[in-house]
């Protein structure tokens, strides 16, 4: 959860100084753009964060990864975060099984 949170600020801070023109001296118009275009992306990861939170960790690490790719390489820190969430989630699947197959 800490590196999939740490990721998407990251992408934040990312998104910001693009559309506050740190990295483009000319062309300020694309960098307001592109940065909107990101930032509805990183709002999708958003989105899928909080789904992750609250239960639904399958679908809401696909929606994190899926808006993180654009952050490369930034992007992967919240790709892993994602990541370990879902892996934890079938994880408490697998201990799930375990308990019911030895009830029996």
């Amino acid at each position: 959860m800490k590196t999939t949170l740490v990721g998407l600020l990251l992408n934040l801070l990312f998104t910001l100084a693009l559309m506050g023109g740190i990295f483009t001296d000319y062309d300020t118009d694309f960098a307001s753009s592109f940065g909107t275009v990101l930032l509805g992306l990183w709002g999708l990861s958003v989105l899928g964060f909080v789904l992750a939170m609250a239960g639904s960790r399958k679908w809401g690490s696909i929606l994190v990864i899926v808006g993180s790719i654009v952050f490369i390489p930034l992007g992967i820190v919240a790709m892993i975060g994602a990541r370990k969430l879902r892996e934890a989630d079938a994880n408490d699947d697998l201990e799930a099984r375990r308990k019911l197959n030895s009830q029996h």
